[in-house]
């Protein structure tokens, strides 16, 4: 592996990787900004990915940056956030930069979900536009999909459906998330949820809790009506906010959140520098992970 030379950073001010005791310190930059993510996200790029903090010498954790690896071929770069008195410093752009020599010299190619002034910056640096993400957000109690007689069935996640779960999940994302898809289950056993039809797993739905709202996502089916039919299943299991971070391939599903009060909110660029050869079939993918996940 290739050696991961220091990045710049103003005097004063180091970096090295974030530890358990800094996670309260970064969450507060999660807090400044008015994300979503909690305590527990940290812990999944500690457990499964590498998370790293830029410190004043005083100790004060200023900036934060995180990647995840899909390995053989890809990894996510997010949770790039820097505190508002320390911003227009160079810091965020010596991040990015050890980010991406981290996961080039893994042999991983970095993606990530830029928001629209995150396009403007990430471009320069090589990164090339893919999938559009539109970001929903429900503030009140979601009313009944109504879905046709003929829809899937859909019943709770069971152990037992792990391995058809992963499979299809590689079909769609290209990589092995099992790990991932574990944690978001534990967070998400309340509404988490499969749809059957003779004998087969035809998609599932996955999600988390939030700082401001419920996070729906992954949510991976064979088609429409099936991943209706799940949404219709997990929705009323959950508090009456909810985000859910939607490829806009799908008009369809998009015309059925608006339908239930949805709003749209902001959107995303999927961006990566260098097309992995197994990207996956993300006419699969209905909703991602979140933006930080993938």
């Amino acid at each position: 592996m290739e050696s991961i030379d220091p990045p710049f950073l103003p005097p004063g001010m180091q970096i090295k990787a974030l530890t358990l005791d800094a996670v309260d310190q970064a969450q507060r930059l999660v807090i400044e900004a008015g994300w979503n993510q909690t305590p527990q996200d940290w812990l999944i790029f500690l457990e499964l990915g590498q998370a790293y903090q830029v410190s004043t010498a005083l100790g004060e954790v200023v900036a934060t940056a995180a990647t995840l690896p899909y390995p053989p071929h890809s990894g996510w770069v997010s949770m790039v956030l820097v505190s508002q008195k320390h911003r227009r410093q160079g810091i965020a752009s010596a991040l990015l930069g050890m980010c991406i020599q981290g996961l080039k010299a893994a042999n991983l190619s970095p993606w990530l979900d830029a928001t629209q002034a995150g396009r403007a910056v990430y471009l320069p640096l090589g990164f090339k536009d893919g999938l559009n993400i539109s970001r929903w957000r429900l503030s009140q109690r979601c009313p009944a999909l109504k879905l046709p007689p003929q829809s899937p069935r859909v019943r709770p996640l069971l152990p037992a459906d792990w391995p058809r779960i992963g499979a299809l999940d590689l079909m769609a994302f290209g990589a092995d998330r099992t790990a991932l898809m574990h944690q978001l289950h534990a967070r998400s056993a309340s509404f988490s949820c499969v749809a059957e039809q003779n004998g087969q797993i035809r998609g599932f739905l996955l999600g988390r809790e939030g700082r401001t709202a419920t996070q729906i996502g992954p949510l991976v089916a064979l088609d429409e009506p099936t991943a209706l039919a799940l949404l219709a299943f997990a929705l009323p299991l959950v508090s009456e906010r909810v985000l859910i971070d939607t490829i806009d391939l799908h008009v369809g599903l998009s015309a059925q959140l608006q339908s239930l009060g949805f709003e749209f909110e902001r959107g995303f660029t999927r961006m990566t520098m260098e097309t992995s050869p197994t990207d996956g079939d993300s006419s699969l993918v209905f909703a991602i992970s979140g933006p930080e996940l993938g």
